[in-house]
Order: structure tokens, then C-alpha cells, then sequence
């Protein structure tokens, strides 16, 4: 679909604000000064005549183009409900700490701590705890801000506003721990013209999180409210089926919920998503269902490969395989997303005709 250079901002307004499909990745705020990231949102402050289009490229909901990688041209008679991998296995940090603070296995603190401290990189875009406001983006640059960040939030947090800030500060050599969503978003701004491929560079490696939805935060936050979480909140969980249970973890202690009292609160641009497995990262991890304290790791490009063999390596994981049926099932839930989104995709054209 052809677009003047003059309607960019208007026709991602017109696509994906409007419609109440952003999924408040982030990657438009900082690239262009006229979107900004507050409290789980992201808002259009400005209009904005620039003629690169830079914001639509990037954006992982508007649809400006499809997009394959590389190693999965030619493959298209393959199963590739978890896109394109190498390898898949499991895998567990050797810090007991970090399963107690971290989610699950611990797999991807102990990977950014390891590359900060080897100087593999030197930061990492993450997501906060949030606080009175929502969980955001931060630049970790010590293992001890790492760990200050683990944990799973369950919702957006903007955080690619904050490689977009880094990037325009002159920082380079960035690791990006992010929701597929965001790692499309990544892969779309290496696409991007006029100067994506230059600006990716300053990645250096994408760590993918599993994800089936992510909330509206202050939703979220509300309920929370009403139903007496008033304190700051060190974790949320929602384990594996058929449990059907939110948990989240205070000072105070635990308190759980029925999901389906939850899932009202995600985000609609979520719906849309085809995507469980972060298939654009380097690395991807999630839960293993079934086994509480490891995780499922998916390499995917040599990269990966490399900076996952160096943490076997340095010892800071334990690798284990991962059962053909648990294979199975991740298959599964992944292709039964594939096909939400693509009916979510399909009702909503056929609404807006």
C-alpha cells in the first residue's frame, strides 16, 4: 500500500492508535519526538511531516510489510510454528538466587549479568518493576541493576524507547531482552530506510521472552487496587495449566486470582499477534511446563549459539533436553496463536469494511 511521505504519522495514528491495536512496544517513541511512552502507554504528543517514515516501518502492528527470515526461505513445507530455530533445549541458572528472584530458571539474568560482566556488551535494555507508575524500559550497565530488573511483568513497558534513546546518545554494543513483539520491531528497524541497518548494528544481541498476551497495566494496577494489593509488587507469576491462576507476590506475601478474571485486561493489539516465541531474537527463553526451575531455550542464529555456548562454558547454566512431549505441546500452543492471530487480523478488516 503506497503512502505519501507526508502521511506516515497519520497513517500509523490512523492504523494502529485509533484503532486501540498499539501494543506500547516503545519502538516509535525516541525514533520520532512527537510519540512519547507514559505509564503504559504510548501518546502522540505532535504531528509530524517527516518524510522517512520511520515510525511506520518499525512498528510491529501496522502491517507495512511482510517480513521472513533468511534461513526459513525455502522451508515454507516445514513446520515452523516456532519460526525458524537450530536448536531447543533446556536450561536453569546455577545461582539459587536467581530462581528465587528471577522467573523460573533464572536463564536470562544470568545471561546479561554474563555479558556485562565479560563486556560482551555493555548494557541492557530491560524492563523495571514499575511502582506507582507503570513498569518501563531501563539501561542496565551492572549485574546488580540486572537483577534489580528479573522477574516477568505481564504487560507492556515501552522499553525500546530506551535503546532509541541510547542509540541517539552515541551508545553502542546494546543486549535488547524483550516481547515478540518488540523483537519484530527490532527486525523491522534493521529493515528500515533510511538508516536501520545502521542503527541495528548498535544491538548486540536480542534475547526474546515467550509470550502468549501482555496487560494493560493500569488496568491491571486498578484491580490490583480493589482487591487490596496496595504495596509494591516483587513478582508476578502465572504458571503452567491447568493451575488457571494469576499470583502475584508483595511484601505483604501472595495473593492469587482466577486468570480469567485477568485476561479482560490485555491489551487488544495482542489478539493480533502470531508470534509466541519471539522468533526474531537471537535467543529466545520460557517456562519449561511441568519442571518449576528451568527453562526452554530456543537458539536461532549463530549469534545465539555462541553466547549460549559461553555461558555453558563460564558454568553459569546447567543444559538439560527437552521431552519430545513438551516439544509437542510448545508446538502446539504456538500454532494455536498463529491461528488467533490470524483470525483476530481477518475479523478486524472485515469490521473496518
Amino acid at each position: 500500500m503506497a503512502i505519501g511521505e507526508e502521511r506516515y504519522q497519520s497513517e500509523l495514528i490512523t492504523r494502529v492508535i485509533e484503532k486501540g491495536i498499539c501494543v506500547n512496544c516503545g519502538a516509535c517513541v525516541g525514533l520520532c519526538p512527537y510519540f512519547a511512552y507514559f505509564d503504559g502507554r504510548v501518546a502522540v504528543m505532535d504531528r509530524c511531516g517527516a518524510g522517512t517514515g520511520r515510525c511506520l516501518q518499525v512498528c510491529p502492528r501496522a502491517a507495512y510489510t511482510q517480513i521472513m527470515r533468511e534461513e526459513a526461505k525455502g522451508l515454507e513445507g516445514r513446520d515452523l510454528s516456532l519460526g525458524f530455530y537450530s536448536q531447543v533445549l533446556t536450561a536453569r541458572a546455577k545461582d539459587k538466587y536467581l530462581h528465587e528472584e528471577a522467573q523460573y530458571g533464572g536463564v536470562v539474568t544470568a545471561l546479561v549479568c554474563l555479558g556485562l560482566e565479560k563486556g560482551l556488551f555493555k548494557g541492557a535494555v530491560l524492563t523495571d518493576r514499575g511502582g506507582e507508575l507503570s513498569p518501563g524500559g531501563a539501561l542496565a550497565v551492572t549485574p546488580f541493576a540486572v537483577k534489580s530488573c528479573a522477574g516477568s511483568r505481564y504487560s507492556a513497558s515501552g522499553s525500546l524507547s530506551i535503546l532509541n534513546k541510547a542509540i541517539k546518545d552515541e551508545n553502542d554494543g546494546i543486549a535488547v531482552v524483550g516481547l515478540p513483539c518488540q523483537m519484530e520491531a527490532l527486525e523491522r528497524m534493521q529493515r528500515s530506510v533510511p538508516d536501520g541497518g545502521d542503527r541495528a548494528s548498535k544491538v548486540a544481541i536480542r534475547i526474546g521472552l515467550f509470550c502468549t498476551w501482555a496487560l494493560d497495566y493500569r488496568k491491571l494496577r486498578d484491580f490490583l487496587y480493589k482487591n487490596g494489593v496496595k504495596g509494591i509488587v516483587r513478582k508476578y507469576d502465572i504458571p503452567p495449566p491447568p493451575a488457571e491462576k494469576f499470583v502475584v507476590l508483595t511484601e505483604e506475601g501472595q495473593k492469587e486470582f482466577p486468570l480469567g478474571e485477568i485476561r479482560v485486561f490485555v491489551q487488544k493489539g495482542c489478539y493480533l499477534c502470531r508470534d509466541m516465541t519471539a522468533e526474531w531474537a537471537d535467543i529466545s527463553v520460557g517456562t519449561m511446563e511441568g519442571t518449576a526451575g528451568w527453562n526452554t531455550v530456543l537458539v536461532r542464529t549463530e549469534r545465539g549459539k555462541d553466547f549460549l555456548d559461553d555461558a555453558f562454558k563460564e558454568g553459569i547454566l546447567e543444559k538439560g533436553n527437552l521431552p519430545d512431549e513438551n516439544l509437542k505441546h510448545l508446538i502446539v500452543a504456538s500454532r494455536n496463536k498463529r491461528e488467533r492471530g490470524k483470525k483476530a487480523e481477518s475479523d478486524m478488516l472485515r469490521d473496518s469494511e
